[in-house]
């Protein structure tokens, strides 16, 4: 299997919560917004955010049970990110936008990475490798 696109549907409880949060506090831009969905575009990635309504919709579609409600941090979406510093600001705005962030970030392993999760629990990784990013660069 080779897609060509990795694309992941979030249940949200409120479209227009989730779009002031993602568009306005983490500054993702969308071109596409409608009654049931929202898109967002990011490099390698398409981020939808479906009202839990309509994601019950796919499960039946696709013959799976529906759970009985969301579990928060049942999918955690990791991203790259270019510097510790990039880190520490998603993680600042993430909070004033309603998110959460449970701990400060930190380095583990030679890793720097920080968490926080959106309105409706949805967990997101950052990640920032020093050792990865010199290795790269040119000599």
């Amino acid at each position: 299997m080779k897609p060509k696109t990795v694309v992941v549907s979030l249940p949200v409880a409120d479209l227009d919560s989730s779009l002031r949060f993602y568009r306005d506090g983490l500054g993702l831009s969308t071109a596409t917004v409608d009654e049931d969905a929202i898109l967002f575009e990011l490099p390698n990635l398409s981020l939808f955010l479906i009202e839990r309504g309509e994601y019950a919709t796919y499960l039946d579609r696709a013959g799976v049970a529906t759970p009985r409600a969301a579990v928060p941090g049942a999918c955690v979406i990791s991203c790259a990110i270019g510097s510790s510093a990039e880190v520490d600001d998603i993680l600042a705005r993430a909070a004033t936008a309603g998110g959460a962030v449970p701990e400060a970030a930190g380095t583990y392993d030679g890793t720097y990475m920080g968490y926080f999760t959106d309105p409706d629990g949805h967990l997101w990784e950052l990640v920032f490798n020093a050792q990865t990013k010199s290795a790269a660069a040119p000599e």
